[in-house]
């Protein structure tokens, strides 16, 4: 890059102040135009990143108005500099030939430059950046640019938020933008709005960097304390020898004579607030106000909640550039998510890491209720309600992951439940910012989560007595919404699924505690669920836990209960390890079938007829069929029961008639299965039976008869959930567009059939529908 060393020091400093470069920007330009420096060699001159010293050149390029790619803008770049230096130097020389002759003709004075235009002075005392970068919030930077011009009617303006989000950074980098706007004159773009005076108090007691929590040394934390600010911002500082109402009013008068913002940062910390308050109100319509704070206030707001997962990505990046820390991609989020996406967290947890602690260190310390992150986002906020409602109901959320209703909080928070208590308590977490409330549903932050957490620990009997509220709570909840007869669909299960990840919770805390009896009965109650919503993972890992605890109490008859739910899973996926496993606990059960009784032996002989017809045992499966029939006819069952009975048995009867290809009798058996189920009003049995019979119909190749059948259960298995379900019937759906020559359109069903098997763990089923995939034929 030789040719830029033809552009002199003098002439480039003049440009970089002409098109308002800032001190970063004008290194970097010298350095790159006037000296022709890589940016590497740049960057360790400056004690940065090659990156961030090619993101200033971006800047510089886009403020001279150069466009294009990266070779590009350097070639224009060198064409304009070097029209400018030729006008340049030919100004220069006439300026010197105009000296009066008496002038000395001194070094100086013949390199000294045209004089620039002034910039207006602004007054201001707004505090350095304290980032090198700001990334994200452009929508609440243009809803605060929009409050903040002159022909919007708002006064005072609020942005809230928790502690740590941003809300100081956000605000300091709106008025440097209006700052370097107002500077401009009449180059101002419309959408800035400029002020002649820019003013800065802060009730901040402290800020939490890199390198950990800092004290601020100087605060404005009193009325008094504000207006003194503003008078020497202003440069009439000599109005603080005045009586104070003398002082207000003549700061009034001063403000009302030209344009101001003014900043009011961390105004939860202000004493006096309603004085403060009150003098913000009567302040000129001149005036612009900005206020930050954790309490969500009744001006006209700007809400702060945490960055997006895209923008935080990138701040984590770029501190990690900028402090010589390596974080792969996996990282990045995995610290993104540990911190819920609060930037202030970010940068404290890169500069730990700068500082030599591991990642996973710096998660767990980031977590502890005594540490910095904690201290500076919660300790402040959480310290006033101890002993309050509000602060009962944090330690309670601490529990929930997923959102939880009023009415459920209010019953496990108190001892009795009070509405009005713990409405008012909710309203001031969600002031608070510690708490989002939408469409009734009340969630935290899993940051705010670790923290409330710590909390309850600290408070053990409160947590000992809560924790039964919160397992009594949902055994009643599970006994309400779930259903013992998991073998048909429940529409109730709508209000399972919105309290899904929280029943788990409690089922598993419950598991760790050992607490037998309750995993019992919520397993009663739930293990339909799980099964038709596809957790067989679930179902895997508490039957085992399960069976072992009713082994280990003795509770027979619970325990040969759960080894035939266990097999009844394993069946269904279907793999050789799988239906040993299940084979196993069909066996042992059937030896301890004396615990239970007739009902249950029949539905146990079911789960044998199922294990045999997938290993493919067609007289092994034939015989547990008649065995089925046996008990069937050994003990009198209501009319309903009996009923279902018989569809269980020809269904099965049907499958097997299938399998070996005697389509004809498969379908007059389902067709009598059909008959009955519906008879019974079983109808997740109606709709699988209906899936077999388009199956027949298609192999029989009656195509618009299963057609038929499918479009009638598919959108039933879609309104209930059914993973199964849905899954065969879009493969069968795959297997009639390959008849009717539809072959794309049958990969992609085929696909999401595939697809829907693996996520149910039914490997072998997958690869069965995944040959429809690889074949046009056949």
């Amino acid at each position: 890059m030789i040719f830029w060393a033809m552009f002199p020091p003098d002439f480039l400093t003049q440009i970089a102040r002409e098109h308002e470069l800032s001190p970063e920007q004008e290194q970097v330009f010298v350095m790159r135009v006037g000296d022709g420096r890589s940016y590497d060699e740049i960057a360790q001159q400056l004690n940065t990143s090659p990156d961030a010293c090619l993101k200033r050149m971006g800047l510089v390029y886009k403020k001279l108005n150069i466009s294009g790619n990266s070779r590009g803008k350097e070639n224009r770049l060198r064409s304009v500099l070097t029209n400018k230096l030729e006008q340049w130097q030919e100004l220069k020389k006439t300026v010197k030939k105009n000296l009066p002759q008496f002038a000395p003709k001194t070094q100086s004075a013949e390199a000294e430059p045209v004089p620039v235009r002034q910039k207006p002075q602004i007054y201001q005392n707004l505090p350095a950046r304290d980032y090198t970068a700001f990334f994200g919030r452009q929508q609440e930077i243009a809803r605060l640019m929009e409050l903040l011009d002159a022909d919007h009617a708002a006064h005072l303006i609020s942005v809230d938020g928790i502690g740590g989000v941003g809300k100081t950074t956000l605000v300091v980098e709106v008025a440097y933008r209006c700052l370097e706007a107002s500077q401009k004159q009449n180059q101002t773009p419309p959408q800035i709005p400029t002020f002649e005076a820019i003013i800065f108090t802060s009730a901040k007691q402290n800020h939490l960097t890199s390198i950990g929590i800092l004290p601020r040394l100087t605060r404005e934390r009193t009325l008094r304390d504000i207006t003194r600010e503003i008078a020497y911002t202003l440069d009439c500082g000599e109005i603080i020898n005045l009586t104070f109402p003398e002082q207000l009013e003549l700061i009034r008068q001063k403000l009302s004579q030209i344009k101001a913002l003014l900043i009011v940062d961390n105004l939860e910390t202000v004493e006096e607030k309603q004085n403060v308050l009150a003098f913000l109100y009567d302040l000129p319509p001149t005036v612009k106000v900005v206020m930050t704070t954790r309490e969500q206030a009744v001006f006209v707001p700007i809400r702060l909640g945490c960055l997006p997962r895209e923008h935080g990505l990138e701040l984590i990046q770029h501190e990690a550039q900028e402090k010589g820390v390596y974080l792969s991609v996996e990282q990045s989020q995995q610290l993104f998510q540990g911190v819920s996406g609060i930037p202030a967290a970010m940068i404290y947890a890169v500069g730990q890491m700068a500082a030599g602690y591991l990642l996973e260190d710096v998660l767990a310390q980031i977590k502890q209720p005594d540490g910095d992150v904690a201290r500076f986002c919660f300790a402040g906020a959480v310290d006033p309600l101890r002993g309050k409602p509000a602060h009962y109901l944090l330690m309670t959320l601490a529990l929930f992951l997923q959102p939880v209703n009023r009415d459920t909080l209010a019953a496990i928070a108190f001892p009795e439940a009070d509405p009005n208590a713990c409405a008012q308590g909710l309203a001031k977490l969600q002031q608070l910012s510690l708490v989002y409330q939408q469409q009734g549903r009340y969630s935290v932050l899993e940051l705010t989560r670790e923290y409330a957490a710590a909390e309850l620990a600290a408070h053990g009997e409160f947590a000992h007595q809560m924790r039964q509220r919160w397992v009594n709570w949902y055994l009643k909840f599970s006994e309400a919404n779930g259903g013992t007869n998991w073998k048909e669909w429940h529409l109730g299960y709508g209000d399972l699924e919105a309290e899904w990840e929280n029943l788990r919770t409690v089922l598993e805390w419950c598991m760790g505690q050992n607490r037998y009896a309750d995993v019992c009965v919520i397993w009663q109650y739930i293990k339909g669920y799980i099964h038709v919503r596809g957790y067989w993972d679930e179902r895997l890992e508490w039957t085992d836990w399960l069976i072992k605890a009713a082994k280990a109490a003795g509770d027979w008859v619970f325990a040969v209960e759960v080894m035939s739910d266990r097999a009844h899973t394993l069946t269904r996926m279907r793999q050789q390890s799988q239906l040993a496993e299940a084979e196993n606990l069909l066996q042992e059960a059937w030896c301890l079938r004396h615990h239970q009784t007739i009902p249950f032996q029949l539905e146990l002989a079911t789960n044998m007829v199922i294990l045999y017809i997938h290993q493919e045992k067609w007289q092994q499966a034939q015989d547990w069929l008649t065995e089925e029939e046996t008990l069937l006819n050994q003990v009198s069952l209501p009319e309903l029961e009996r009923e279902q009975q018989q569809v269980h048995i020809l269904y099965y009867r049907g499958q097997i008639a299938f399998a070996i290809g005697n389509y004809q009798q498969s379908q007059s058996i389902f067709q009598e299965a059909l008959a009955r189920s519906s008879k019974a009003g079983w109808q997740r049995a109606s709709v699988a039976i209906q899936n077999w019979l388009a199956d027949i119909a298609l192999e029989l190749g009656n195509l618009e008869e299963a057609k038929k059948l499918l479009d009638f259960g598919y959108p039933i298995a879609i309104q209930h959930k059914d993973k199964m379900s849905i899954a065969f019937h879009k493969a069968s759906f795959a297997k009639l567009e390959k008849c009717l020559g539809n072959l794309a359109k049958a990969r992609s069903l085929a696909k999401e059939a595939a697809e829907g098997f693996e996520t149910l763990k039914m490997k072998v089923q997958a690869e069965r529908i995944r040959r429809l995939l690889s074949t046009d034929n056949g």
